[in-house]
């Protein structure tokens, strides 16, 4: 009986670290908003980011400078043609994706106090990758479709 109690311990504890080991290093969210993942701070989370990049339609990446260093601490707001708000994330970065229905959104983006506004076309078989680059941190920047 001690030879099976220990068997099942040990297994539990490899099964522990198994589920350790495949979680998704980035923030998954799925709520009333649209199914996002947001992180990539660190080479590991932002290979894991990229390996699933596929699977959401709007893909954000945040850096500054002319270098394009990541960034993270941007708060995003999408809203759709009729202003309803459809995504709000507050500590976005560097690497957001969202799964977001066909249409056009409106990408409103902060990061130390500049803002950034961009129009955007989602098509699902398509998908769309978004690159905001606080280049210039004096001026706010505004780009349509």
């Amino acid at each position: 009986m001690k030879i099976v109690k220990s068997l099942l311990t040990g297994l539990m504890g490899v099964m522990a670290i198994f589920a350790i080991t495949n979680t998704v290093y980035a923030d998954e969210m799925n709520t009333e908003q649209p199914a996002y993942i947001n992180g990539g701070i660190g080479q590991e989370e932002a290979d894991d980011m990229r390996l699933h990049a596929g699977e959401y339609n709007l893909r954000l990446y945040f850096s500054e400078a002319k270098q394009g260093q990541s960034i993270s601490d941007v708060t995003v707001t999408v809203t759709d043609k009729k202003g309803n708000v459809k995504l709000e994330v507050a500590d976005a970065g560097p690497m957001l994706f969202a799964h977001m229905e066909n249409g056009i959104y409106k990408i409103t983006s902060q990061h130390n106090g500049v803002i950034f506004t961009k129009t955007v076309k989602v098509v699902n078989h398509k998908g769309v990758n978004v690159h905001l680059n606080w280049k210039n941190s004096a001026a706010d920047a505004t780009d349509e479709i």
